[in-house]
């Protein structure tokens, strides 16, 4: 397991307004530019864990769908939209997921899944193959941030400017206590 990035999502970063919320104006371009970043390419294997299932998820699915021809999107709830499946993070994934994706996408979800989240990102970065990349944006508090740090042997960086519910291009005041990070972990 090599740590590539984990760092807090910086006001300076791309955004598009589509995205709507505070948070994923600037989480799923931020996702975009490192799938590119990395090498992804329209035959990468991805797997959007946790895709949501209405308004701005639906825009950045289609968007995934439209880029990538081998991406698939699960939630743990059912959804009659293309190219969706039921998976819920605190179970092991199926056998044949194991070590199948390019790219594991996990976009502001680990931090809502209660019990432990080291737990649930090894279970995700068990459908990584080696070489791959699993990409994970997250809302702090709220990671397990110590527990991280522990695991990986290493500090969480916090840019000069970092988002908030307060001082991001959609501002949100009911979530100004949060600030946005993000990690990109290699197997």
């Amino acid at each position: 397991m090599k740590i590539l990035e984990f760092n807090s999502v910086d006001k300076t970063f791309r955004h598009d307004l589509e995205g709507v919320h505070w948070s994923r104006i600037y989480e799923y371009p931020l996702v975009l530019d490192l799938l590119d970043k990395y090498g992804a390419n329209e035959d990468s294997d991805i797997h959007n864990t946790c895709w949501g299932w209405e308004g701005v998820h639906i825009w950045f699915k289609n968007i995934l769908d439209k880029k990538y021809k081998n991406n698939i999107n699960s939630d743990i709830k059912k959804s009659n939209e293309p190219n969706t499946c039921l998976y819920n993070l605190l179970h092991s994934p199926k056998e044949e997921w194991v070590e199948k994706f390019d790219f594991v996408l996990n976009i502001s979800t680990l931090e809502e899944v209660s019990g432990d989240h080291i737990d649930v990102f090894k279970k995700s970065f068990s459908m990584v193959k080696p070489g791959g990349y699993f990409i994970c944006t997250f809302d702090l508090p709220g990671l397990q941030l110590e527990k991280f740090e522990e695991l990986f042997g290493r500090k969480y960086e916090v840019s000069n400017n970092p988002i908030a519910g307060n001082n991001s291009e959609v501002i949100n005041k009911r979530y100004s206590h949060l600030k946005c990070g993000y990690m990109v972990i290699q197997k």
